[in-house]
């Protein structure tokens, strides 16, 4: 079987994250076994990338979705980035365009958002400060293209992801702020549907 691993934006990197258990009664097992069993996983997130080389911070806010059969709808600023099962989408709204790449037969989609839902596999997890504060450092053998580590707090009640930190392959500290999480036991088709105006250019790519 052939794979394809999607071009993905690097603010959306953050989603891919382990929460593993070492302690008894830890608040961040239960968001994890929360994570494992959605069928829909919906944030509101507000993100901030410090450039190492330019000294300038881009920021970004947004919802994204993550299915449990591995589809996904980010919508951050003016940009979309969706994969509807087939298709993997990104839309500039800014430049009026978007690219559009399907699968062929027996070709599958690396999604590395939908790692979430097995989180344990790819990182690590180191306790700083129980139900507080977390280090994730990726596991050997797993995806180069994830972070070598994450900084993961949690709020204050130990309820929630409050905030991810972590450097990506530029050397460029991302923070990403979670503002709202929503678990969900039915997925709704809309969500992962493309709508497009006939302003937008598509661009299909091989």
């Amino acid at each position: 079987m052939k794979n394809v691993i999607g071009k993905t934006s690097p603010l959306l990197v953050f989603f891919i994250f382990s929460l593993a258990v070492f302690a008894a009664g830890d608040k961040f097992e239960s968001i994890k076994k929360e994570f494992t069993s959605a069928k829909l996983i919906r944030f509101e997130v507000a993100t901030a990338t410090v450039s190492k080389l330019f000294d300038d911070i881009d920021s970004a806010r947004g919802e994204i979705l993550i299915a449990d059969d591995g589809r996904y709808n980010a919508r951050l600023n003016d940009d979309i980035y969706l994969f509807d099962g087939r298709c993997i989408w990104e839309i500039s709204g800014a430049n009026r365009q978007a690219t559009k790449q399907c699968l062929k037969e027996g070709e599958k989609f690396e999604n590395r958002l939908f790692f979430i839902k097995e989180l344990d596999k790819y990182f690590s997890t180191s306790i700083i400060k129980k139900d507080r504060q977390y280090q994730l450092r990726r596991n050997a053998g797993s995806d180069n293209a994830l972070p070598d580590s994450l900084m993961v707090y949690l709020n204050k009640s130990g309820s929630n992801i409050s905030r991810l930190e972590y450097y990506d392959l530029n050397g460029d500290l991302n923070r990403v702020h979670i503002l709202d999480r929503e678990i969900s036991s039915a997925i709704s088709e809309d969500d992962f549907r493309i709508n497009l105006p006939d302003s937008i250019e598509v661009i299909t790519l091989p």
